[in-house]
């Protein structure tokens, strides 16, 4: 199995456009990195696409489906740290439940949802109030165990197998994915596995081997398109 790990095209908050919402959609430039995204994996014979449940990367995953001819399908482990979040005064934040399953589908008409996504979104952990820029370990740890239950699920029904599949994430979630594929702990730095927008990642996965073919790779993009 190879496994193309991709980071969502610009978000109005990574522009800094400001007020800063709870679950930003992409930008302009987001849309077209999302294409020339789609674009470079026309050739590479992708079989199936995830996504997270977040808008940015059903709209990013939208944009390359409609490219490749596949529905996304989300998996809502791959969701951002933290998942969705407001300011609530005194730089405390706190989480919302996210987008609901019609809501979804409303952003992606062709796109399959698990049962964890709900008439009431898919957000159902505790209600972890901070200080932005103080995030509590919990956050990470479960960064990390999302990333080890995705793995679990790409084990049980892809390893093993010719299928090239295509994940829509984050900058944060998808670092956490890759350091669980290679056995390292959660990186709290942010700092270990970065990707710029729509950077791409390449991962071989079997029973036996798992190796990192390239990470962040943006040559798709115009270099006046690179953003981070």
């Amino acid at each position: 199995m190879e496994l193309y790990l991709i980071r969502h095209g610009q978000s109005a908050n990574n522009e800094g456009i400001l007020p800063r919402v709870p679950d930003p959609p992409l930008t302009d430039l987001g849309v077209e990195q999302a294409r020339w995204a789609g674009e470079s994996l026309k050739d590479e014979g992708v079989t199936r696409l995830y996504c997270s449940p977040m808008l940015r990367t059903l709209q990013t995953a939208q944009i390359i489906s409609e490219i490749l001819d596949l529905s996304p399908h989300v998996f809502v482990g791959l969701h951002e740290w933290g998942g969705v979040w407001e300011p609530r005064g005194d730089e405390i934040t706190s989480q919302l439940p996210g987008l609901t399953r019609f809501e979804i589908r409303e952003i992606c008409p062709n796109v399959v949802l698990p049962d964890d996504v709900t008439d009431q979104g898919w957000w159902f952990h505790e209600d972890w109030r901070f200080h932005e820029g103080a995030v509590p370990e919990v956050i990470y740890q479960l960064a990390h165990e999302n990333g080890l239950a995705f793995i679990a699920h790409l084990t049980e029904y892809h390893v093993d197998t010719e299928q090239r599949i295509a994940v829509v994430s984050h900058g944060g979630s998808g670092g956490s994915l890759i350091d669980a594929f290679f056995g390292l702990p959660p990186d709290v730095n942010y700092s270990r596995f970065t990707h710029n927008n729509t950077g791409i990642s390449k991962i071989l996965f079997t029973l036996e081997r798992r190796q990192l073919h390239y990470l962040n790779k943006i040559s798709h993009l115009p270099p006046e398109a690179v953003t981070s």
